[in-house]
Order: structure tokens, then sequence, then C-alpha cells
């Protein structure tokens, strides 16, 4: 027997984009601090935000050398 739905309308690409964008962010927030879990999507967008305060400059260090100890070219 198939699960009942969720919700009775199926999302719109609009829901759906708004909802990525909303996950993204709260792991972008998450991997502050934590940048040896997280994703490398978080990561990234760290490293998108330098220069927008030294407290983001810092993160998106952090970031860096998270990401090139995960692929092997920062040791």
């Amino acid at each position: 027997m198939p699960r009942k739905p969720i919700h009775d309308q199926p999302m719109t690409a609009a829901q759906r984009k708004k909802a990525q964008y909303q996950r993204d962010k709260r792991a972008t927030i998450a991997a502050i601090g934590a940048e040896d879990d997280a994703p490398d999507r978080a990561l990234l967008a760290l490293m998108r935000g330098v220069g927008k305060g030294a407290d983001s400059e810092h993160a998106a260090q952090r970031a860096w050398a998270a990401f090139g100890r995960r692929y092997g070219w920062v040791v």
C-alpha cells in the first residue's frame, strides 16, 4: 500500500528552490566552527563570504584549510 503524501499538492519549482536555499543556508551556518565535518557546499559558501567582515574572513580561512586537508593539497 503506498504511503499517504505529506502535502496535498506537489511542491512547485519555486518552493523546491526556496527549500534547498534554506537547507544550504542552515548547513553554512552550522559549518562555522565545525569545518572538518561540514559538506563541501557549506565550505564553498563560507569561502564566498570573504570580504564581508573579520569574522567571515577567519571562517573562510578555516574553510579553505579544511577543504585542502580533505582533498590532500594542504597538510
